[in-house]
């Protein structure tokens, strides 16, 4: 593909966004909720466990992140586009710390059911899908210049805190009790609020408007540019079998895996899962430096290593269960970051919001297919039995991509739009 045309001169380089003080308040805010997050996807799944002792209800619990990706994300893609990304940003915090809160206090008078757990995991997820609809879709008018490298180093950033989520878990989760760690994640809700409250949120001209038709010709509209831009397309359609294979329901297996057959402390868990992370931030920020973006490389190596790992983990050795993680999850981090990069610096800023909707709806379609695989191979095969499962769907698309060769979608340059009318 031959680069886009250049004038004699090229305009200087934008400064870092790293020495922008409006991005730094910015990306601490979000790093701070993503920490309390990171805290929660460890303790709320190990708190089943010790209740339930039930694989099911890990997989429910599971299952509420992409569902409630998948039945929100057009919808907020729209609001977004079409009323600003104020309107989802305060009221999805506000619905999140809600729903958390109700948690924390069942669990505090010991009526917290099954129910009740995935009800509220549930709402707190899609407070969180608002929560996020709105700052991404505000990206490319906070930051104009980068945002496809803000919506990478965020990228980077949410896996380190999935690193260290992890670790302050399993190092308070003696001492402190999952109690403690509930109401910790509660407090960091305020962090994003005190961003929004000091100002650091997109202007008002501009923010909305630009799907001025109605909601479904809208969405036609956010389809087309979408399907439109090939790079971006591709890279959304090669993602599915990724979240299908290392969904949230194929870490609450693994968790249980550890737990129930290998018998890991709860502590040791949560060590295992910051090694784990490590690696994945690790590939992640590799990919958001890159300038340029070789996706049909990045996917093959990406769901080769996928694959390898989930037929490897069913062996049930500690030396060969943990890097078989390692390589499972930090192939996902690498072929989701390099993913969403191409998106913010591919598509226009008139229609982020709607595409980004169409992704995560797509995207949280395979995901919540994920832990419906996961349970009826569980049934049928063990646990051990349904990471075979994963494995053989996973060299499906290996297949795909060893024997296309079509490479029209394989270079996506950065700074690149595609134009409205594609």
């Amino acid at each position: 593909m031959s680069a886009a045309p250049t004038s004699a001169a090229d305009p200087p380089a934008p400064p870092s966004l790293w020495r922008s003080p409006r991005f730094l308040t910015f990306s601490g805010g979000v790093f701070t909720n993503n920490l309390g997050d990171g805290v929660y996807a460890v303790a709320l799944p190990l708190l089943s466990y010790d209740l339930t002792r039930s694989l099911q209800v890990m997989i429910l619990l599971a299952a509420a992140t992409p569902v409630s990706l998948l039945v929100s994300g057009p919808l907020f893609g729209y609001v977004a586009d079409r009323y600003g990304s104020r309107v989802l940003i305060v009221p999805g915090l506000a619905v999140q710390f809600c729903a958390a809160l109700t948690l924390n206090l069942l669990l505090g008078a010991h009526q917290a059911g099954t129910g009740s757990l995935v009800v509220c995991q549930f709402v707190v997820q899609l407070g969180g899908a608002m929560y996020r609809s709105g700052w991404f879709a505000s990206l490319p008018r906070l930051f104009p210049d980068q945002p496809g490298q803000a919506r990478g180093i965020l990228a980077a950033q949410f896996e380190a805190t999935t690193v260290l989520g992890p670790l302050l878990a399993g190092a308070l989760i003696g001492p402190l009790g999952y109690q403690t760690l509930l109401w910790l994640n509660l407090i960091t809700f305020a962090a994003p609020a005190f961003v929004w409250f000091a100002g650091i949120r997109a202007p008002r001209a501009g923010d909305g408007g630009s799907a001025s038709v109605g909601m479904l010709r809208s969405l036609a509209e956010g389809w087309r540019v979408l399907y439109g831009s090939r790079p971006v397309f591709i890279a959304m359609l090669l993602l599915i079998p990724c979240e299908l294979l290392a969904s949230t329901g194929t870490l609450n297996l693994a968790l249980f895996y550890l737990r129930s057959q290998l018998h890991f402390s709860n502590a040791t868990v949560a060590i295992v899962v910051t090694v784990v992370n490590v690696a994945t931030t690790g590939c992640a920020l590799l990919v958001s430096r890159r300038r340029r973006l070789r996706l049909r490389t990045v996917v093959t190596v990406a769901l080769i290593a996928m694959a390898i790992g989930l037929l490897v983990l069913p062996v049930p050795l500690a030396l060969l269960v943990i890097p078989a993680l390692v390589l499972l999850f930090s192939a996902y981090g690498s072929v989701t970051t390099a993913a969403e990069v191409v998106l913010y610096d591919t598509l226009p800023k008139e229609v982020i919001g709607r595409v980004y909707g169409f992704w995560r709806l797509v995207c949280g379609g395979a995901s919540a297919l994920g832990p419906l695989v996961i349970s009826a191979a569980n049934a049928a095969f063990g646990v051990r039995g349904a990471f075979v499962v994963l494995g053989v769907i996973s060299l499906v698309p290996v297949c795909w991509l060893l024997t296309n060769r079509r490479r029209d979608w394989d270079l996506a340059p950065a700074g690149r739009e595609v134009p409205m009318s594609a």
